[in-house]
């Protein structure tokens, strides 16, 4: 997504349950870099017109029948 100039690669994860830990807990190292290669990637073959880019996290905690608890982490890793 664009943020003003700025190209925001975002990162959505989903928990019913915070029992193994929560969604933006769920966002290891490994996947970052996997997501971090995949933006160069994109970057390399779209080449879009950006002033920067930076990585966000959403999670979204949804326990069976409660009201979901959104968290936007942004600049979430580099």
């Amino acid at each position: 997504m664009m943020d003003g100039g700025e190209l925001v690669f975002v990162e959505v994860k989903l928990r019913r349950s915070a029992g193994f830990g929560g969604p933006v807990e769920a966002v290891t190292p490994g996947k970052q870099r996997r997501l971090r290669l995949a933006a160069g990637q994109y970057l390399s073959e779209k080449r879009p017109s950006c002033e920067g880019v930076r990585f966000d996290v959403i999670g979204v905690l949804a326990p069976g029948g409660g009201r979901p608890r959104i968290t936007h982490v942004r600049e979430a890793f580099f």
